[in-house]
């Protein structure tokens, strides 16, 4: 019933429905753009997943990127409707293996404070507060 596959551009327009009706997902549009998006699967081939229900509707995604040293998860989404079947997990699971092929030790993602949800499941998944560093960020691109 559910298939993971690696993510790929066609699968462009569900994501970002999926996204952008996802409480809690903030995008951006330089950075979420389709032109955006393909830089970022070229540059990251295996940690970057979609999971569709009954081969046709994407259900869950994750995307792993790193810089050589350091990986960042974004956008890891599962559907309302499709949450508690172990999703979330299984894309979390082949995105570390990915990363641990890349030869990647440490990964970083940024949660909102508010998404209860999510930060739930961070912390089920050893995924700990850093509270020793202060997150900022400087747009430098609309």
């Amino acid at each position: 019933m559910y298939k993971i596959k690696k993510m790929d551009i066609s699968d462009y327009t569900e994501l970002i429905n999926l996204w952008k009706n996802t409480e809690g997902v903030v995008l951006y549009d330089h950075d979420d753009s389709k032109k955006s998006i393909r830089k970022f699967l070229e540059k990251n081939p295996r940690t970057c997943f979609v999971v569709k229900y009954s081969n046709k509707e994407v259900v869950g995604t994750i995307m792993g990127g790193n810089d050589g040293r350091r990986g960042l998860i974004y956008h890891l989404v599962v559907k309302e409707d499709h949450r508690r079947n172990g999703i979330g997990k299984i894309l979390l699971e082949k995105a570390e293996k990915g990363f641990k092929k890349e030869g990647i030790g440490k990964v970083y993602l940024l949660v909102l404070k508010e998404n209860i949800t999510g930060n739930e499941f961070w912390e089920k998944n050893e995924y700990k507060f850093d509270g020793e560093a202060n997150f900022r960020s400087k747009r430098i691109m609309e």
